[in-house]
């Protein structure tokens, strides 16, 4: 939301109680064309503006589609709805309550003594309602780590070369490098199919965490991708008017020739395929194991977490070595792997890419002669101090308790704390020759936590959790529907307006460095737009406020509250405007009228009324 790590996955959005069968495209108003008509949308990346952010929002109403069809497909993955009979409960902890008496004709439990109202059109929570709510969730989670897993194929088949390599980051002029940021093929797309919906989700999500797309996309040397981001005119040309996705039979051949997935993410095996990261055998993992009959003979009754490869506790064990393989054996796997191919290949380490304050891709200066990068110190460590240990860790360890991200953090912690060791890691820099201890800087810890942060409960190739920010941006999609403002009568001047009021949004961080600036939802909105034209976003805001901004949707309660009345304050205090406001279709339409009646009285034409709104040029 404002202005920073990794934290854990957030809930997904929950299903409403929905009339049964009610879709949402059923339940949408006339024709979002009827209000703003066609979009004219741009090929190459550029600033956000109305057509872009109502593109932008029929793709949030695709996804919200998608989720609804896939919480309401009964039987998906073994999940039934049949599950509720009995008035059955599960808890955050996946465990299940014992039946509880029901009275059939309110759908209440009989010794409820008060009723929580769920929404306008379920007014009264049952446990049954609460399961119903729990196992559709539970599909959605389970469709969005199957989707991550698709993404992942996507992007593999997408990468052609070795990757940034070490030698890349010392060329001040290497164009997979320095020059990443200024340079792609601006016909990158036309080349191109579009994948299938839950894939571009999981891009969505990804690119609206810019520092970690660019260091996913510079380590991959995927620089025309980020350089183009989200094909707009391609999206929302796929989208129809009931926000199904649509694409050719021969986009859809080639999604599954080049990457071996099947175009659904329904018609995927069952089982996840993987070499165990010890003996190297090959095990299969099922996707959950929460599955049920649609008519169960038993009670039993496996919860709503499991501990399949999509599930909330990964657990399971090699059929050849024993070895209990969950989440924490794979992100220390994906360490040894990053390890390996920096000491073979010279590829860097997750997190040593770009610099750790402005999150670019810059050229070290030394102030001093041989001083060294502090940026590269965990790249160094690696490889001339924990190379062996790192080989080892992998090596015959107790098959009940094996090695955790904690062990490697141990290992580093170790390294950080022997004089001897920093001396070995920094050798021939001005601080190794001195006689007095070495101290380790803070940018150096900083540069180490950036890059352990990469396998905090993430064994995933990409530098944050994408099953987690894909679950969170959810929750922005989901508002996005309920607000509506893509069937409003004043949609296009809504976008205006809103974009206006992202600039000046921007202006405020770059005259407070210091301050945490918190967006407003229809600032929010333009901001995501934004990012999604990576090199676009990283252009303007290093042009306005000097830095490359990121975005962060992880941080707490308190400091978001502290940070909204800042900056509620301070865009008052400039623009002389109330920050946040109402925007309801009936607010909206009422500052149009405003503007509308303003420009018949100085005798504006409608073009001219339209560019009434464009009160600052994103070309700054």
């Amino acid at each position: 939301m404002s202005l920073s790590a990794p934290s854990e996955m957030a809930a997904p959005p929950s299903y409403q109680d929905a009339e049964a069968g009610a879709s949402l495209a059923e339940q949408a108003p006339p024709s979002e064309k009827a209000f703003f008509g066609t979009l004219n949308l741009a090929q190459t990346p550029k600033q956000p503006e109305s057509n872009t952010c109502l593109a932008h929002l029929r793709l949030l109403f695709a996804f919200q589609t998608l989720k609804e069809d896939i919480g309401y497909t009964d039987g998906l993955w073994g999940l039934w709805d049949t599950r509720v009979e009995g008035g059955k409960a599960v808890t955050k902890e996946g465990k299940v309550h014992e039946p509880v008496p029901v009275d059939s004709k309110r759908e209440v439990p009989i010794d409820s003594k008060r009723e929580v109202p769920i929404d306008s059109k379920q007014e009264v929570p049952t446990d049954k309602h609460l399961l119903l709510s729990q196992i559709r969730e539970k599909r959605w989670a389970l469709f969005v780590a199957r989707a991550v897993d698709r993404y992942e194929a996507w992007w593999s088949s997408l990468v052609e070369g070795s990757g940034l390599t070490e030698q890349d980051i010392d060329d001040p002029d290497s164009a997979a490098y320095a020059r990443f940021p200024s340079l792609h093929d601006t016909q990158y797309w036309a080349q191109r199919s579009l994948p299938p919906l839950d894939v571009l989700m999981v891009y969505h999500a990804h690119m609206l965490n810019p520092y970690n797309f660019l260091e996913d996309c510079l380590r991959a040397g995927l620089r025309d991708l980020w350089g183009n981001g989200m094909p707009w005119q391609l999206v929302n040309t796929a989208i129809d008017g009931s926000f199904n996705y649509n694409v050719s039979d021969d986009h859809k051949a080639r999604w599954v020739a080049s990457t071996g997935r099947s175009w659904e993410n329904a018609e995927d095996p069952l089982v996840k395929s993987l070499t165990c990261p010890v003996c190297s055998n090959r095990i299969s993992i099922p996707w959950t194991t929460c599955n049920l009959d649609e008519n169960p003979k038993s009670n039993d009754d496996p919860g709503l977490i499991g501990s399949g490869y999509g599930d909330g506790q990964l657990d399971t064990a090699c059929s050849s070595c024993g070895t209990r393989i969950n989440r924490e054996l794979l992100s220390v796997a994906k360490f040894c792997n990053d390890a390996r191919d920096l000491l073979i290949k010279n590829l860097p380490m997750p997190g040593t890419v770009l610099d750790p304050i402005s999150g670019e891709p810059e050229q070290f200066q030394p102030r001093l002669k041989d001083q060294l990068n502090p940026q590269t110190f965990p790249n160094r460590m690696i490889k001339l101090v924990l190379r062996i240990e790192i080989q080892d860790l992998l090596k015959n360890p107790n098959p009940a308790q094996p090695p955790t991200i904690d062990t490697v953090r141990k290992m580093v912690e170790d390294v950080i704390g022997k004089q001897s060791a920093l001396r070995v890691v920094d050798q021939g820099s001005p601080a190794s020759r001195s006689m007095r201890p070495m101290k380790v800087a803070p940018t150096t810890r900083l540069c180490v936590r950036k890059m352990m942060s990469r396998y905090w409960e993430n064994f995933s190739p990409f530098a944050l959790d994408l099953c987690g920010a894909t679950m969170r941006q959810g929750i922005f999609s989901e508002k996005m529907y309920k607000i509506d403002w893509l069937h409003s009568p004043a949609a296009r001047e809504t976008m205006d307006r809103l974009c206006i009021k992202y600039q000046r949004f921007v202006t405020i961080m770059a005259e407070n460095p210091r301050g945490i600036a918190v967006p407003t939802l229809d600032v929010d909105l333009a901001w995501h737009t934004h990012q999604l034209s990576p090199s676009a976003y990283y252009a303007y805001t290093k042009a306005a406020t000097k830095k490359f901004i990121r975005h962060d949707d992880k941080v707490d309660e308190d400091n978001l509250k502290r940070g909204f009345e800042w900056t509620s304050k301070t865009y008052q205090e400039k623009y002389g405007e109330v920050y946040s406001e109402c925007t309801c279709w009936y607010c909206e339409s009422v500052r149009t009228s405003h503007i509308s009646s303003l420009g018949k009285v100085l005798g504006m034409s409608t073009n001219e009324k339209s560019k009434a709104y464009i009160l600052q040029d994103f070309s700054q």
